[in-house]
């Protein structure tokens, strides 16, 4: 404690000339503001949240207009192509659990019943990370692409097309593209 008081005792303390004192004093001062300045910003430092990194029915909750956006999306894509049999849209929550969201029409055979990818969906599960698209190995002709933030993927698009068609990839890559712009970069 003694040195604490004689450290103290020498900076307060003048010098042998007032401009020596002048600057020592000055120095103190400008130290003292920089550091109250940075521990003030430091406790002021807040995170925002970016609505990147939140599943898809969390954002169809808080903005339901995006909802409205991606079911007219899901009905252009359904209408654009005869062969489509159904469109499908999967909240994929964590990575076991995919959580049907929307389907058309509301009938249609669901390629995920049971809420868990099936044994044999790895591969397909990497494609989807590495937002790639693929197709589910199921006994109806599908295509499916995932639904991505800038970080994640959050979703998968199904479509299944009729037995004995070929499937549209490009016009789903680019509608589950426009359903990851949408829910995770448009500012609405």
């Amino acid at each position: 404690m003694d040195k604490i008081f004689t450290i103290i005792k020498s900076i307060i303390s003048p010098e042998q000339n007032w401009s020596a004192f002048a600057m020592k004093i000055i120095g103190l001062v400008v130290v003292a503001v920089i550091s109250f300045v940075g521990f003030k910003q430091y406790t002021n430092l807040t995170v925002e949240e970016d609505n990147q990194n939140i599943p898809i029915v969390e954002v169809f909750e808080n903005q339901p207009e995006k909802k409205n956006e991606v079911d007219d999306l899901l009905n252009k894509l359904l209408r654009s192509d005869r062969d489509i049999n159904s469109v499908w849209l999967y909240d994929w929550v964590d990575a076991r659990n995919v959580v049907p969201l929307m389907m058309l029409p509301r009938n249609s055979e669901d390629l995920l019943p049971t809420g868990y990818w099936m044994e044999g969906d790895e591969y397909v599960i990497g494609h989807f990370v590495l937002n790639s698209c693929t197709s589910l190995d199921r006994d109806v002709i599908n295509y499916a692409c995932a639904i991505i933030s800038t970080e994640d993927a959050w979703g998968v698009l199904v479509v299944t097309y009729v037995d004995g068609s070929e499937p549209d990839l490009k016009n789903t890559k680019v509608t589950a593209l426009k359903i990851s712009e949408i829910l995770y970069l448009q500012n609405n």
